[in-house]
């Protein structure tokens, strides 16, 4: 025999007045211990304490619904119980959805159900639940869901008799009352527990991110090294193979643009590989080349990419080797302004850098275009967009560039 009822209160203040002033009492000092209670575990107790109270049974538990880890139906996961041996603990540690309770009938009915007698209960005979519960010493059995305010259906807490029991009205009023209490305490509880999870799988993402950080950092300083390691072998080679050459200075050019090469090259494994800032870019090409002190530099923070950087290094290396020999840095006086700024929509926004030489000689345009005129004309973005014009107050170099064409690494 099994009757499944609502679960919802079925009571009125009047009739608390009518069942006496006891049963208020009762729930008043059963709210009172919950709340002051802290620990998860012994606030399940008294949660099952109170059922057995309110009830007069001789045994009590407390689920949680759970899913299983193979992806079936959702079962009950046993929290607390009151009564039960160990052996009998261990039978109903985990409810399968199929198995014969009055814990598994609320499951797939979602209302509280009462079980007067299990031996009068004709599903559940010659099955091995029907032994267990004799092992037990269980006859009877109800079974209250605990629902969350939002509907869902977040465990059961039952009380079982060790002879054939029907709960009065009274009992199952207090059970209500009590079970939303439970239910609250138990949505909290698996919010918490939900929370506390995620922060330490945070934890576990960050310290795995700082590691990864930590490697590549590591790695980039190794790549860097062998980077500048190779460069100073690619010069050692030029020098030795050029060492009898009649034009010394071919040899010495080529070595100056090796090292204007690997110093922008030191930039990028700082930048772990990623867009460098134009800034850093000029401010060390301008000190490779020695002359940190007397060129102003100022612009905004772009991003260049690799591919990028490297262009805009040897170019800036060619500019100072030329305002060294024949520009406004030649004398005393002379100084160099290089400058740069965005320009345009959004959607086709445009760097645009200068380079104005001051307070020098008179410069003229070259005969002639070496290598170092051809770099410097293909652009930072090796599209072109340079524009050189030889002034009587200085050179002065304009170039352009879309930003969408500064973000690559090739």
């Amino acid at each position: 025999m099994l009757r499944v009822v609502s679960t919802a209160p079925t009571f009125s203040p009047f009739q608390e007045e009518q069942d006496g002033s006891s049963d208020i009492a009762l729930l008043h000092a059963i709210s009172i211990d919950l709340i002051a209670e802290q620990d998860r575990m012994a606030l399940y107790g008294k949660i099952v304490d109170a059922a057995i109270a309110i009830t007069r049974s001789q045994f009590g538990t407390m689920q949680l619904k759970r899913q299983p880890s193979d992806g079936g139906a959702p079962g009950l996961h046993l929290l607390v119980s009151r009564g039960l041996t160990a052996e009998d603990r261990a039978v109903w540690q985990w409810v399968d959805p199929a198995a014969h309770s009055s814990c598994t009938a609320a499951l797939k009915s979602g209302r509280r159900v009462v079980i007067p007698d299990y031996e009068m209960w004709d599903e559940i005979r010659g099955t091995r639940d029907l032994e267990a519960f004799r092992r037990a010493g269980i006859r009877s059995a109800q079974t209250t869901p605990l629902v969350s305010r939002d509907g869902t259906l977040l465990g059961m807490i039952s009380t079982h008799w060790d002879e054939p029991h029907e709960p009065s009205r009274r009992d199952l009023r207090l059970l209500d009352i009590l079970a939303r209490q439970a239910a609250d305490l138990l949505d909290r509880m698996i919010a918490e527990e939900a929370l506390r999870d995620r922060e330490q799988e945070l934890e576990k993402t960050v310290a795995a991110l700082r590691k990864n950080e930590e490697l590549q950092k590591v790695l980039n300083d190794e790549l860097g090294h062998r980077v500048k390691n190779l460069f100073a072998v690619v010069a050692a080679i030029a020098s030795y193979t050029l060492r009898g050459s009649s034009d010394q200075s071919r040899s010495r050019t080529l070595q100056d643009r090796l090292m204007a090469l690997s110093s922008a090259h030191d930039i990028l494994p700082q930048s772990s590989w990623k867009p460098a800032l134009l800034k850093d870019v000029a401010v060390a090409a301008m000190a490779n080349a020695g002359i940190r002190d007397r060129i102003g530099i100022d612009g905004p923070d772009v991003a260049l990419g690799s591919k990028a950087a490297l262009n805009l290094a040897l170019i800036l290396h060619e500019l100072a080797t030329n305002v060294l020999k024949y520009g406004s840095l030649s004398l005393g006086a002379g100084f160099v302004d290089l400058s740069w700024r965005i320009g345009g929509e959004p959607a086709s926004e445009t760097l645009y850098l200068s380079w104005k030489e001051t307070k020098g000689p008179i410069v003229r345009k070259p005969t002639g275009s070496g290598f170092g005129s051809r770099l410097i004309g293909a652009g930072i973005a090796g599209s072109g967009n340079v524009a050189i014009s030889y002034k009587t107050t200085g050179l002065e170099c304009e170039m352009s560039a879309p930003l969408n064409e500064l973000g690559g690494s090739e």
